[in-house]
This record gives structure tokens, sequence and C-alpha cells, in this order.
């Protein structure tokens, strides 16, 4: 018999939540979860009395809510907050989007700011408009996601205010009494790869990696909740806006794709399927079993031997569920799967299941579209 190896470096949690890797170790987090410990259940208001500084976290909404990367990186706000210290949000939010569907309290968060963005402005001008908010609140530390658009404001903000910033974290530890925020990086000419320290005392920004923090808070924020004016309309000197236009999903890299549609071995008619996922606007990925037998490419391969995902949407096609599979998309919002077999373990993680063969679900659904066209994916639309 062969020894399994877990792919996931073991860590633990500390007092406070927040994730310290044991490098060589051999036990995880599973019994120092927060509340394993007789943690009551009733939790209070962390900040009692008046604020004198806080902590201020900028995360862009996805769908009216906010991804788990945004809510631990609003964890490890609350969690490093002083207790004078109150955790200021703000949501930098397209105007179409609104309202939010948030529990601000038990995120943490004392004052969330929602920011409301007309669709078509500019990382230049979110950039400033964030800016003005930070000049105004002054926190000590400003934390935000190292993701996508998150990461780009970051960047733009560190830039054009020369703050001490620290990109990808992995880890913020106690050490000796000091927070130190832990680095990752994976070498460069003439440097090894390794990991690298700072201590969150010189620092002005931290742009955290996955799972730094817990969601899961001993306590609650304040919740007080305001909508600011949308930001004025600079247009920019020698820009003309064109307007905007999609691009294609098929030419997305699948841990970019905002909606999958994929396949297993349910799936025989693999034309069809192509055409289903044209119609939707969808990514195409597949389980191991589909990417073996030669009907899609190693690179659409969904699951522990393939992709991770993190798309907002994810449609399994005659899929079973097997557990490499599910641990490639553990990360999705919304999973839906159609199976003729109801006990299937991919039923176990799906929102929605249709018990129904696939090829006919597939012409019904292609049927469905034909009838109700929506606009191209490569039709413009305007701002």
């Amino acid at each position: 018999m062969t020894r399994r190896i877990d792919p996931r470096r073991p860590a633990t949690r500390n007092a406070q939540g927040l994730r310290r890797l044991v490098l060589g170790g051999t036990e995880g987090e599973r019994d120092l979860r927060p509340g394993a410990h007789g943690q009551a259940s009733a939790r209070r208001p962390r900040l009692s009395g008046a604020a004198r500084g806080c902590l201020m976290v900028i995360a862009q909404p996805e769908a009216g809510g906010l991804d788990e990367h945004a809510c631990e990186t609003l964890a490890a706000a609350a969690l490093l907050a002083a207790p004078d210290e109150a955790v200021v949000a703000l949501l930098p939010v397209p105007a179409a989007e609104l309202p939010l569907q948030l529990d601000a309290a038990a995120l943490g968060i004392d004052c969330l700011e929602i920011l409301p963005l007309a669709g078509a402005t500019p990382p230049d001008a979110q950039a400033q408009a964030l800016l003005q908010r930070w000049q105004h609140w002054r926190p000590r530390l400003l934390l935000m996601p190292d993701r996508g658009d998150d990461a780009d404001l970051g960047r733009r903000l560190a830039a054009t205010q020369g703050l001490a910033t620290a990109a990808g974290v992995v880890e913020i530890a106690q050490e000796r009494g000091d927070w130190r925020a832990r680095v990752r990086h994976l070498g460069a000419p003439g440097r090894a790869a390794g990991d690298a320290t700072a201590a969150l005392a010189q620092l002005q920004l931290l742009l955290l990696a996955r799972h730094v923090a817990r969601t899961e808070l001993p306590f609650l924020g304040l919740g007080e909740q305001v909508q600011l004016p949308p930001p004025a309309a600079r247009p920019m000197a020698g820009v003309h806006d064109l307007g905007l236009l999609a691009g294609q999903a098929r030419q997305l890299a699948l841990d970019e794709a905002d909606f999958i549609i994929a396949a297993g071995n349910g799936v025989t008619d693999v034309a069809l399927f192509h055409e289903l996922a044209q119609a939707l606007g969808a990514s195409v990925g597949a389980s191991r079993v589909a990417v073996d037998d030669g009907r899609f490419a190693r690179s659409q391969q969904i699951g522990a031997t393939g992709r991770t995902v993190q798309a907002r949407g994810y449609l399994a096609l005659g899929i079973s569920g097997a557990v490499q599979h599910l641990q490639g998309i553990r990360e999705c919002r919304h999973v839906m799967a159609v199976n003729t077999d109801p006990a299937a373990p991919i039923v176990q993680r799906s929102e929605l299941t249709v018990a129904e063969d696939v090829q006919a679900l597939m012409r019904a659904l292609l049927s469905l579209l034909r009838r109700e066209p929506g606009p191209s994916p490569a039709q413009e639309t305007q701002p």
C-alpha cells in the first residue's frame, strides 16, 4: 500500500484565527478551528467605544456579494485591528449590481462604504476615487485581495502614493510580540525561491493571497453602512471611449473563467456540448475521464490533477463527482449538475441538480436558447 501524501501544506491557527504554516509538520488545522474548544456561540461587537484609528479593506463585490477571498481579507483586518481601531470596508460597486446582499456585522465590518461606479469607469478613475477615501480615513493599514482588478488597483495606489507594500502575502503571524507578513516568491534570476517576511509596523498596504485568515470570527462588527455619491466622471485627455466589447469565453484560461460548463463521461455528443457552450457563452472544462479518452484537451481538465477553478457559475454535465474533481471546484460559488444518478457525489456539492439524460437536456436547453436569442458574444455593448 502506498502512503498518501497530503498535497496541501499543514497549518495551524493562532488564538486570533490567523493561519500559520507548519514547515515539516504532519498535523493540519482540523483540531484548531475556532469554536472547537468551547467558544461561545453568542458573539458581541469587537469595538465597544469610540474608534481612535482604523484599518481599511478595499474589495470589489461580484454578483451582489463578496467571494471567499474578499471575506478572508476582511477577517484578517478584523483580527489585526486594535481594540480602539475600526474596520472600514470600501466596496466599489457597479451601479447595476446594487443593492448588495451583505451581513456587514458578521464579516467584522464596523463601517461599510459603498461607492457606486458607472459600468465603464476606467481603472485610473477608480483608483482616484479610492485614493480620496484612503486620504479621508488615513488607515494604519490597507488590505486588499491579491487577485484580478483588486490587485491592479492596489498596485496603482502603491505606485502613486509610494506606499510600503507586501504583495502575495500567504501568512500573518506574531513573532516575539511583533506581527509579521510572510511573502512567498518563486525565485528570479540570481535569487533562489523561498519566503520573505516584513514587520507590519513598517507596511502600509497588504495584498493577501487566499487562506490567510478564517472567515469565522469570534466577534461582530458594528455593521454601519454608508452609500457614497458616485465619483465625478473625468474623461482622460486624448482618450476616446469606444464602449465595451465582450471577449470570447473560449479564449479565457479556466482559472479566470466566470462561467464554466464541464463535460464528464456522460457526455457522448461532444459537438452538441460545444454548441451549447458557445450559445451559453461559457468556458469549456472536462473531467479526467473525458480527457483521458481524447474527447477534450488536457488543458481543459478540472480536478486535483488538472486545474482548480473558482468560477461564479459551474455547470457539470454527466460528471459523477469523484473526489479529485470536487477538489478542483471547491472554490466555485454556484455549482449545478445534470446526472441520471441522483445519488452521485456531485449532487452533494451542487445547489441545483437535474436527474436527466445529458444529451436530451442539452438539446432541450439549446432549443430554448435559439428560441430566445441573446446578444452575440462579439456584439458591442454601450457603457
